[in-house]
């Protein structure tokens, strides 16, 4: 029994230093560089190879400390020598230094198994001026103006010069230390062709605005470039930009350029609100004639624009337009556009109000102005619509307001005559008789007609007072009839046609109000009262919208069809009120 114990804990310790052995194998992990020493802005290679088999996946996460990672694949590879055979496995990580200096490349877990430290030296990249003779790469940055105020525009120009070809090409976007830096590019990427110290290169454009938000430094940190070179220059290449099929890709590099700083300086206290630091902003007004006529009732629209070289359509205001009594207007929703190109944003709103008359006669448009702040000169300027003088004709179809004709009182013929007509001194006085008859009878005319108009009013009034029911009052020859009218109307709403239902409910009001006929649609609805008041006034903000066409005129005839007479209830009204009965 004790001989098979013995046999059982040999047999297990054979097993447990076997896998020892087998343990230790696996766990021969070394390290190496493609190259060292590197420059930093150079790619190159960290090779983990591994004999045998790990203990698990690796882990590079510690190499992100000191490197920037790139790209990594994974190889294998068996040998049988003798019969014996080994497994290699091998993984590349492409990387890039962050910094220059002795770094260390740490070791890296393969589950239990950890490759061996290894440490690599990063130099500088060697200076070189810009443009000379011995860069095929180099980058030009650029910023306008050097001193800017709070959410003035800066002009930030990066050129990328280049007389190889590349591939796999990268450039990082603009970062500043002002988080709150808002930042736009402008248009797409220009190239074109220039020579520096005798040496031709391709030259790669982007231009960005930049509007910082906060007073200070403005640090626009350095701008990275980063591509793969073919061995071949520029000069010997035989098909033009393109990559000749005889060059090699070289391996990967970086270029950095030069951080820049910008002053930034605060609003002035005269600066105005709202804050338009501009060199140009311009202010106008366009009527759809160069002379529109403007009638009780009917829109005209008024396109207002604001131009500001340097700002985006964002920071421009909104027009404040105002308009006296007698006016209403309805605005329609501004249009905002930004122009970009190489030397900036220029904003632009646009807006567009319906102007509707509703009393005619003569009216002042008050002047619209936008203060805003030359950042050439320094100063506050103004720019200015001046005031607009304009006639508003009474509506079409409406009756002419009544001319008061104060009565003629000749207290002494003679003297009048002679004050108005003076008699030649040869002239007989027979004739100044003649001249004072003729008024004496003139005069009795005109006091008989006024008395018979009086006593025409005096008997009609009462008359009127004394009808049961409400006599509707026949529309004059230059009106058409009610009946029409409803027809005319009854169309227009089936083929939902707003301006000629517009037309029709004016007319039909002139035949119901004969003795003060409505002066638009806004009159109509304020002597209506629930629905119909309701779709008057609906079909009236549809006239004025932009887009009138999706108006359906069922309601609004449905309505009109369904308004009775309400009886008159006050004796001195002098016109029926139109009543809807549910």
């Amino acid at each position: 029994m004790n001989t098979y114990k013995k046999i059982i804990i040999l047999l297990v310790l054979a097993i447990a230093l076997l896998l020892q052995a087998t343990h230790a194998i696996s766990a021969t992990i070394t390290t190496k560089a493609s190259r060292n020493p590197v420059t930093i802005d150079e790619t190159f290679e960290l090779i983990f190879q591994a004999t045998g088999s790990p203990d698990g996946d690796p882990d590079f996460r510690p190499l992100e400390k000191n490197f920037e990672i790139l790209g990594n694949s994974r190889s294998e590879s068996i040998q049988m020598i003798n019969g014996d055979y080994s497994r290699t496995t091998s993984w590349t990580i492409s990387v890039m230094a962050k910094t220059t200096g002795n770094l260390t490349i740490p070791a890296i877990a393969f589950g239990s198994d950890r490759s061996q430290a290894a440490t690599i030296q990063v130099q500088k990249t060697a200076e070189t001026t810009p443009g000379s003779a011995d860069q095929d790469i180099f980058l030009e940055i650029t910023v306008e103006p050097q001193t800017a105020y709070v959410q003035q525009q800066l002009v930030y120009h990066v050129r990328i010069y280049r007389a190889v070809n590349i591939s796999d090409a990268s450039l990082t976007a603009p970062h500043f230390n002002d988080p709150d830096v808002i930042v736009e590019q402008l248009g797409e990427e220009q190239s074109f062709e220039t020579q520096r110290n005798g040496k031709r290169y391709l030259v790669s454009q982007i231009d960005y605005a930049v509007f910082p938000q906060t007073s200070g430094t403005l640090t626009l940190d350095p701008v990275i470039f980063q591509a793969r070179t073919s061995q071949h220059s520029r000069n010997q290449r035989q098909f033009g930009f393109g990559s000749s099929p005889f060059s090699m890709t070289g391996p990967m590099r970086r270029y950095r350029s030069e951080a820049i700083n910008v002053e930034v300086k605060p609003m002035p206290e005269s600066g105005g609100t709202p804050w338009l630091p501009t060199t140009n902003l311009q202010l106008s007004a366009v009527w759809p004639k160069s002379q529109p006529e403007f009638r009780v009732g009917e829109p005209v629209t008024r396109t207002l624009m604001v131009f500001a070289d340097g700002l985006t359509s964002a920071q421009l205001p909104e027009i404040n337009a105002k308009i006296p009594a007698g006016f209403k207007q309805y605005p329609d929703q501004p249009a905002m556009e930004d122009r970009n190109t190489s030397s900036g944003i220029t904003g632009i709103r646009q807006e567009k109000v319906a102007i509707v008359p509703t009393k005619a006669g003569s009216h002042t448009l008050p002047p619209i102005e936008i203060t805003w702040w030359d950042i050439k000169t320094n100063r506050k300027q103004t720019a200015r619509i001046p005031e607009t003088q304009i006639q508003v004709l009474p509506a079409e179809g409406a009756a002419a307001e009544p001319v008061i004709t104060a009565p003629i009182t000749i207290a002494n013929p003679a003297k009048t005559v002679k004050e108005q007509a003076v008699p030649d001194e040869n002239e007989a006085p027979a004739y100044i008789q003649q001249e004072h008859s003729m008024y004496r009878w003139l005069s009795l005319f005109l006091s008989l007609g006024w008395l018979s108009t009086a006593i025409a009013w005096w008997w009609l009034r009462k008359r009127y007072n004394t009808q049961p029911e409400i006599i509707e009052t026949e529309p004059s020859h230059t009106l058409k009839s009610r009946q029409q009218c409803l027809a005319d109307l009854k169309h227009a709403c089936q083929t939902n046609h707003p301006q000629a239902a517009r037309t029709a409910i004016l007319d039909w009001g002139a035949t119901q109000w004969v003795n003060s006929p409505p002066q638009g649609l806004t009159d109509i609805a304020s002597r209506l009262d629930g629905q119909a008041a309701q779709q008057i006034q609906l079909l009236e903000q549809t006239l004025y919208a932009k887009d009138s066409s999706t108006w359906e005129g069922g309601d609004l005839w449905k309505t009109i069809q369904n308004l009775t007479i309400q009886p008159i209830t006050d004796k001195d009204s002098d016109e029926a009120l139109v009543r809807l009965y549910p």
